[in-house]
């Protein structure tokens, strides 16, 4: 992806978060927690943010 695709995507999660967070019913927004979404929370959390194999 390119940094505008990049962007949108992360926006579009962003929101998602937001009303994970904020819709008292409950919101769905379909995402897999997959291998991928795995490793980047994994990343994130330990505080590495950059994927040295890209």
């Amino acid at each position: 992806m390119n940094v505008d695709q990049h962007l949108k995507v992360a926006t579009w999660h962003i929101e998602q978060a937001r009303l994970h967070a904020t819709v008292e019913e409950g919101h769905k927004c379909g995402c897999p927690l997959n291998d991928d979404y795995a490793k980047i929370i994994e990343q994130v959390e330990s505080g590495n943010i950059v994927d040295e194999g890209h």
